[in-house]
């Protein structure tokens, strides 16, 4: 009995309307395979597709012959399906076959087994009623067969990634509807959170993905590496050219040059590596016009990208930040109020010969800082190093002519003065890493009109660090260097021995 329909031959299937169903994707370049083909109806169409490669089995020598004679370019095998041919597949259908099949869950994963891993199995099959998971005995007009349920279906199918397409062509006589199926190996989803920068995808990847524990790949963060040196097997073109452009500020116009030079696939390939085959976020610029590309580079390697598109405004350019910044500057001097109140003068003294390699710093005050004395108080504070190990302990001083105002040892580590120092924390002298560099000493707006010095003791030596005085309304604009201005022009501040002789009464 001739079953499938030509157009010289009219069968019991309508295999046109059929095959409208079955939505198979194009066909071109591909690799094909019809378990129970029957008379090759659908081999012959991945034929005039261009599949490259394509077989059709059957386990009836007759239809197998009349396949062959039909369309010669086709692999026809005379077989049943305890045997599949070798080799993987693109696209495999199994239209009406299943219940034919002694253990149907079995051979739909054995075509599994058959399918690449980015391949298309599809079933055509009746579908039985009913809410629980089993398989349903089901009287036809010419035998008695099971079927699945939904929920016998989806149990069958939970590995994968499934869906009902819709229906296909009842023939006369079918008990049950039949249905369209596309059976897929699931695939690592990847998240494209590719917006301009600024736009939230950070905040985004953090809140959304980190909490369900998906790896989020950061692209700025993987430029940092690049330019440090830190990510190995980098294709050297990224390499130099990041370690050339890359600057926190310019992470927009880095990645414009490296798609633009043509390093899209590259750029995917390393981002993957990252975190090998399984669902990830990744959250870094891509231009707009190459988001569509980095998505189809994302496919070819097996990732199944969603983009996320954000409707945060993105932030404004680095460039357009810097403008805005120079002429709000403008517009400060433009506008600066007169002068009022005195202002902190600060005259950092210049080394003796024998003062060890010390490095300080004045975090407070600052020169020419506007004095606000409705408390009356006045805080110095900053940080002191040495480049080479000191010989016993540091402590920071305050002196005016008559008292001393303040002696306090090194009290506050401080990381961030070690890593400016000596480029990194660990590579300060052994002594800094273990002891605090930063100081905070009081004195009072009234000790700084009467001047005030600032030694720092070390070893039980005493160095002269800096002066600090407080110039008026009305010396504001005159010189400032030290006996010219203030009170180190009346009295000055002597020197620490003078101030210890002066204290034991010698």
């Amino acid at each position: 009995m001739q079953y499938q329909s030509f157009p010289d031959v009219k069968g019991g299937s309508n295999s046109l309307d059929k095959l409208s169903a079955l939505r198979l994707p194009p066909l071109a370049g591909k690799s094909f395979l019809d378990v129970g083909c029957n008379e090759g109806f659908f081999c012959g169409f991945a034929l005039f597709e261009g599949a490259s490669h394509i077989v059709g089995l059957d386990r009836s020598a007759q239809a197998i012959r009349r396949a062959t004679a039909r369309f010669p370019g086709v692999s026809f095998v005379q077989s049943s399906w305890d045997t599949l041919p070798e080799g993987q597949f693109d696209v495999i259908t199994l239209l009406s076959a299943l219940h034919y099949a002694e253990d149907q869950e079995a051979l739909i994963h054995a075509l599994m087994g058959k399918l690449t891993e980015t391949g298309v199995l599809v079933l055509e099959i009746g579908v039985a009623p009913g809410t629980e998971n089993a398989w349903v005995s089901v009287k036809r007009s010419i035998d008695e067969r099971v079927f699945p349920t939904r929920a016998k279906l989806g149990s069958v199918l939970a590995k994968y990634a499934w869906k009902v397409m819709g229906h296909s062509v009842n023939q006369a006589g079918d008990p049950l509807q039949r249905y369209v199926v596309h059976v897929r190996h699931k695939q690592p989803f990847v998240y494209l959170l590719l917006d301009d920068p600024g736009s939230g995808k950070t905040t985004l990847a953090r809140h959304l993905f980190a909490p369900r524990k998906i790896p989020v790949v950061s692209g700025d963060k993987l430029y940092q590496r690049i330019a440090t040196g830190q990510l190995k097997g980098v294709p050297r073109g990224i390499q130099e050219l990041v370690e050339r452009e890359f600057t926190t500020a310019r992470i927009d116009k880095v990645t414009r040059q490296l798609f633009d030079a043509g390093f899209a696939a590259d750029l995917v390939a390393l981002w993957t590596r990252q975190v090998k085959y399984r669902d990830f976020a990744l959250d870094t610029y891509v231009p707009e016009e190459w988001r569509p590309v980095v998505a189809e580079e994302f496919q070819i390697l097996g990732f199944y990208p969603v983009a996320m598109n954000l409707p945060t405004k993105p932030l404004p350019p680095a460039r357009t930040s810097i403008v805005r910044a120079k002429e709000y500057h403008e517009f400060l001097t433009k506008h600066a109020p007169a002068p009022q109140g005195p202002t902190v003068v600060i005259h950092r003294s210049k080394p003796a010969k024998n003062t060890p390699p010390l490095r300080w710093h004045l975090d407070s005050p600052q020169d020419g800082e506007r004095m606000d004395d409705s408390d009356g108080q006045l805080r110095v504070s900053g940080w002191l190093v040495s480049t080479a190990e000191p010989q016993g302990a540091i402590t920071i001083r305050l002196i005016t002519a008559n008292k001393e105002v303040a002696c306090r040892p090194l009290s506050r580590k401080r990381p961030d003065v070690l890593k400016a120092v000596f480029g990194a924390t660990e590579a300060a002298p052994a002594y800094w890493q273990e002891h605090p560099c930063g100081f905070q000493l009081q004195a009072s707006v009234e000790q700084l009109r009467q001047g005030l010095a600032l030694y720092a003791e070390v070893g039980g030596e005493n160095f002269e660090l800096a002066r600090l005085e407080l110039n008026t309304a009305s010396q504001q604009g005159k010189n400032r260097e030290p006996g010219n201005t203030g009170p180190f022009s009346k009295a000055g501040v002597p020197s620490i021995q003078e101030w210890w002789n002066k204290l034991r009464g010698s």
